[in-house]
């Protein structure tokens, strides 16, 4: 970790936040290794500097893997979103004029 942060400070980062997350197993082995200690490290870096930190973090023993990402620009507050509209039944209307012609639904039985 301490050659990590030698890294990002040599390519004009700096370092904001480190959380050590422990040894765990590997997904899959590499570089024959089937456990690993995960690191997340927030730090702050010119763009145009990144793929020299990267090259760098490619030769470094002590880093089986890396991935560098840019974190979003802070998000403006959510809003609330309307819930989708109720499923709709489609079904046959008859209408008054139907009724009174004496039609009658096919699925309904006539009342005397």
């Amino acid at each position: 970790m301490k050659r990590v942060n030698t890294l990002i400070e040599r390519s004009g980062g700096t370092i904001e936040r480190t959380n050590l997350w422990g040894k765990r197993k590997l997904a899959y082995e590499v570089k024959h290794q089937k456990e690993g200690a995960y690191v997340l490290q927030d730090f702050q870096l010119e763009p145009s500097r990144v793929p020299e930190l990267e090259s760098s973090l490619k030769i470094t023993e002590e880093v089986l893997r890396h991935l560098v990402v840019r974190k979003p620009e802070k998000a403006a507050p959510v809003t609330a979103v309307a819930p989708p509209p109720a499923e709709v039944v489609l079904e046959p209307i008859t209408t008054d004029s139907e009724n009174a012609a004496g039609r009658v639904r096919p699925d309904r039985e006539e009342e005397t």
